[in-house]
């Protein structure tokens, strides 16, 4: 029984460090900062100043996605800190919602040449996949979880 509490704990500590790690808290430079949010006040911690859009934390997806709202490719990463150096982000719709948001992108341009699947869980968070985001005529290949 005396088990429980520092399993407790160790499991909170975990937890709090991921969700440091991931959302703008410290994290080894190429680190995907958005991703993993509860909330809102969760997202880009490390940005002192107004995104290019209203902030986001989409909590329908497992863990959370921290993304903004955009009106081009450009408005994404536009901000010093904002992303990882060298990952593009994209500018789409998901299918079930018009409002246009900035993803990881999995474009073949923006792969390198790696494995989409591989790249996306580096650099967008271990529960992420490439897919299409459904935007209909904006419709982009981008990570997110399934």
């Amino acid at each position: 029984m005396r088990r429980a509490p520092s399993i407790r704990r160790s499991v909170s500590a975990t937890l709090a460090a991921i969700v440091g790690f991931a959302c703008g808290g410290p994290h080894p430079a190429g680190a995907p900062p958005e991703v993993l949010c509860l909330a809102v006040e969760d997202c880009f911690l490390e940005i002192d100043h107004a995104l290019l859009g209203t902030v986001f934390c989409e909590d329908n997806f497992a863990g959370g996605y921290c993304t903004h709202t955009c009106e081009t490719d450009e408005d994404c990463c536009a901000i010093e800190g904002e992303c990882a150096p060298e990952i593009a982000h994209v500018c789409t719709p998901l299918a079930d919602d018009e409002t246009k948001r900035c993803w990881v992108s999995c474009e073949e341009d923006a792969l390198g040449g790696a494995d989409p699947t591989t790249y996306c869980r580096m650099h967008a968070g271990s529960g992420t996949g490439c897919r299409s985001s459904g935007g209909g005529s904006e419709n982009r290949d981008i990570c997110v979880p399934p």
